[in-house]
């Protein structure tokens, strides 16, 4: 048992990392999709329909507080 229990216990390590990299990818991708959001809209190319999602009540655009990062 006891090489049974050290398996399980690296099996747990390794879902515990992979869930790590996935979140630390996910902000990644979530920053990338923020910042590129931000630039179509300055050079006029971002789909009315995506632009309404990233502008608030106030008509305010804001793709990194409706993403939830923070500016690099």
């Amino acid at each position: 048992m006891s090489e049974l229990d050290d398996l399980l216990r690296q099996k747990a390590e390794l879902e515990t990392r992979i869930q790590e990299v996935m979140a630390g990818e996910i902000d990644r991708l979530k920053l990338e999709f923020a910042d590129l959001a931000y630039k179509l809209r300055e050079v006029g190319a971002l789909p009315n329909t995506v632009e309404s999602v990233f502008t608030d009540k106030a008509g305010t655009f804001n793709s990194y507080r409706v993403m939830r990062v923070k500016k690099a």
